[in-house]
């Protein structure tokens, strides 16, 4: 038939890493540094606009047309993939301004969880998810629900897909807040100017406030945590895609994502 020779096509030029939400402000650090290193790359997500994360640069491809809560349309790429970076989902105050929570744990959770169990089904070596550390509230509810479910979906990973812990590499990435330029457009919006003396602060401080979030959880839990650069999380990413973590499950929070760099 058409579709399984569209199919075959497709998995038959399927780059090393696939990188669903590549055009985001997250996603597209992580095509741009696998591109640097080499590493083919293709960006996957629903537009072929530029997104916040701007243009991927020379050595990215892009497919549009991708929907992450449709496995059918991204399935055939699996299928030679040497590892997905999944790096998709809403801003949890989306969840307050028009939205929901059902809407924000399908976004932030479902969608995550979708392509994890196509990946494992395709036995793909190395996974990376794009998670967040966040406070406890309520307002964010869903939002959290939706991460907490994503991570753990990532964890039960070696065994759903039936690699073992021996024989694949998964990365939970959980950052506080991201700082780096994003774009609106073509127009350069340089929130790493902002973020830098915050990050300065906090991390002289991080004494003080891990104090702090301690004594009172519920309202600064997973707050006081310097921002984490977008390149940072690329590097991260891109490590373990080049195998440079050790195997089995690995989870980075703020402290060990603040200051990274590559092993």
């Amino acid at each position: 038939s058409v579709a399984r020779q569209l199919g075959s096509a497709m998995a038959a030029s399927t780059p090393s890493a696939l990188v669903f939400g590549g055009r985001g402000f997250v996603g597209a650090a992580v095509c741009r540094e696998l591109a640097r290193r080499g590493i083919p790359v293709l960006s996957c997500g629903r537009s072929a606009k530029v997104g916040a994360g701007g243009e991927l640069g020379p050595g990215v491809e892009h497919r549009s047309g991708i929907d992450v809560l449709e496995p059918e349309t991204f399935k055939p790429l699996l299928a030679n993939a040497r590892a997905v970076v999944i790096s998709v989902g809403e801003a949890p105050w989306t969840e307050r301004t028009g939205g929901s929570r059902d809407r924000a744990v399908k976004m932030n959770g479902l969608s995550n969880v979708s392509v994890l169990r196509a990946a494992a089904e395709s036995k793909v070596p190395r996974v990376v998810l794009v998670n967040a550390t966040m406070p406890n509230w309520g307002l964010i509810g869903g939002y959290r629900e939706g991460k907490e479910m994503a991570e753990a979906e990532a964890k039960l990973y070696p065994e759903n897909s039936g690699l073992g812990p021996d024989s694949c590499s998964v990365l939970v990435l959980k950052p506080s807040v991201i700082s780096g330029t994003k774009y609106w457009g073509s127009v350069p919006l340089p929130f790493g100017l902002a973020m830098g003396p915050m990050r300065f602060a906090m991390r002289c401080f991080a004494g003080p406030c891990t104090w702090l979030e301690g004594k009172l959880p519920g309202l600064f839990g997973g707050v006081l945590r310097p921002p984490v650069l977008v390149e940072e999380l690329a590097i991260a990413a891109a490590d373990v895609i080049e195998g440079k973590q050790s195997q089995g499950v690995k989870v980075l929070g703020t402290e060990d994502l603040v200051g990274y760099k590559s092993a």
